[in-house]
């Protein structure tokens, strides 16, 4: 009974020996791999530190003699290289001469995008198309004057008689709306040909004269060409008072035109009475603060 009992002693410290040398081998196997594992790892690390410090060496080569404005520019751009829309930049979209058979066509397309414009308005198309000057105002656009004559020779024969043909739109529009406005646009624009006394006088007045700083041409262009204009121009500045006149061509271009605007990450807007007025006068118009 003892003898069984050592040999059952002896195969049972077989057994744990068996088991001890099997396990060991797991463990070590698993060593291996760790080790291995690690060594990669080091290796991975030290590439990649050697390319950080290439990487470093060339970006500090390419930066050499820049200075911090220069860089902080060039970070700028960086940026601006993720979505186009961005209401940094603004586009005021000015229409001239009208109303005419043309403005609901425009106020449509205009209320399509969701934008609104500023409508330079002469006296008689006034009060030719009452009712078109009504849907300018209660499309939420705004109502600019663009004098009675429309002639240079006659704005300005005394230092008061600009400042009198926009009261006397004032009037007409009153009439029409029951409303006001004080934004205004001088035929041809306010230089060269008006006189000091004549724009004294509008200022004295309260009228904001708005001038532009992108003509499309287009009483003179076919469609194509207007759209050309505007993507030729518009590609290097933020802030843009575009002209238009109410013309056939440009209601066949205004809804590529507005799209074309907005795909650029420009915000589409009118002219508020509450806007300072921008003219070749106070010199507003291409200042970096507009």
């Amino acid at each position: 009974m003892e003898e069984k009992s050592l040999k059952q002693k002896i195969l049972d410290r077989s057994k744990n020996f068996k088991h001890y040398i099997t396990h060991k081998k797991k463990e070590s196997r698993i060593i291996s791999i760790a080790i291995v594992l690690c060594i990669i790892a080091g290796f991975i690390v030290k590439l990649n530190n050697g390319e950080v410090i290439s990487y470093a060496k060339r970006r500090s080569t390419l930066i050499e003699g820049e200075t911090i404005t220069d860089i902080v520019y060039k970070g700028a751009k960086e940026i601006s290289k993720g979505p186009s829309k961005s209401y940094d930049k603004v586009v005021y979209l000015t229409i001239d001469d009208g109303p005419s058979a043309y403005t609901d066509e425009i106020i449509k397309i205009l209320n399509e995008n969701n934008v609104n414009a500023t409508f330079f308005m002469i006296n008689s198309n006034m009060k030719a198309y009452p009712n078109q000057v009504k849907n300018i105002v209660d499309n939420g656009n705004t109502a600019g004057f663009h004098s009675v004559s429309h002639d240079i020779h006659k704005l300005y024969v005394s230092p008061t008689s600009a400042k009198e043909e926009f009261d006397i739109n004032q009037e007409t529009f009153k009439k029409i709306t029951g409303k006001t406005s004080k934004i205004i646009r001088l035929p041809f624009g306010s230089k060269p040909y008006t006189p000091r006394s004549s724009y004294d006088a509008l200022m004295d007045a309260g009228y904001k004269l708005w001038d532009w700083t992108l003509d499309t041409e287009d009483w003179r262009s076919t469609s194509q060409q207007i759209i050309q204009t505007v993507k030729k121009h518009t590609s290097d500045t933020d802030n843009i008072v575009l002209l238009m006149h109410e013309r056939q061509q440009t209601v066949a271009v205004l809804d590529e035109m507005i799209k074309y605007l907005k795909k650029e990450g420009f915000e589409i807007l009118p002219i508020r009475e509450s806007d300072e007025q921008r003219n070749y006068w106070n010199g507003k118009l291409f200042t970096e603060e507009n």
